[in-house]
């Protein structure tokens, strides 16, 4: 139950300590969003897709560039949070 609230806290804890990333992803997802909308209009059967991948490609983005294999362990989460306050 720790581990839960711990994260839950970081949620809420980050559009305010990174407002800029936040702000970032929020006009990323508007804009796949929009571009999938628009497909969807025109009448073209790849929104589906675009929407899929636009929603994975951050996270492929990620893994790519070193994201940490323990990044949802409770124990390791703590000590980055710990080491980033100081």
């Amino acid at each position: 139950m720790k581990g839960v609230l711990f994260f839950l806290g970081s949620i809420f804890r980050w559009p305010v300590q990174n407002s800029k990333e936040f702000l970032i992803l929020h006009v990323y997802l508007l804009g796949i969003y929009g571009i999938t909308f628009l497909l969807r209009n025109l009448g073209l059967e790849v929104s589906n897709l675009i929407f899929t991948v636009g929603l994975m490609a951050p996270i492929g983005y990620l893994i790519y560039n070193g994201l940490p294999l323990d990044c949802l362990d409770y124990k390791s989460a703590i000590k980055r949070e710990l080491s980033s306050l100081n």
